[in-house]
């Protein structure tokens, strides 16, 4: 089983996504178009006290609004941090069955030395030797 995780980004105080959400988003389209993916996880909480609303809730609805069926989308909408993200998707992905996770991330995301998503979603796939993780970013 496939399964990608996008990676949230911080709401506009409004409620509305930020230019860099919705590039991933929009990345995410052509993900589970191109790879079959099997399940997404929309991975981020309320950030952004003031916007109401956890990221994974606005990029459920988006990618519903675009075309993905609901039931394709798993929600994590607790995570605050990168390192969250990894925490909590990592084992929803292996409950899922997943042999393979595409994380779906900006190219300025991976570029951070201490937070590098890869380094931290390797590290919580430690447990799970049998699942491979590839990056997809733009």
């Amino acid at each position: 089983m496939v399964v990608a995780v996008i990676l949230g980004n911080r709401i506009n105080d409004d409620g509305s996504m930020s230019e860099l959400m919705l590039k991933r988003l929009c990345m995410a389209l052509n993900v589970y178009k191109i790879f079959a993916i099997d399940k997404l996880i929309v991975s981020g909480g309320v950030a952004n006290k003031k916007a109401g609303i956890s990221e994974a809730q606005l990029m459920y609805d988006f990618l519903v609004q675009n075309g993905i069926p609901s039931e394709s989308i798993i929600k994590e909408d607790k995570s605050l941090t990168t390192k969250q993200n990894a925490e909590f998707s990592v084992p929803l992905a292996a409950e899922l069955g997943a042999t393979e996770i595409i994380l779906c991330t900006s190219s300025e995301h991976m570029k951070r030395s201490y937070l590098n998503p890869i380094k931290l979603f390797e590290k919580e796939l430690e447990p799970y030797p049998e699942v491979l993780l590839k990056a997809y970013c733009e």
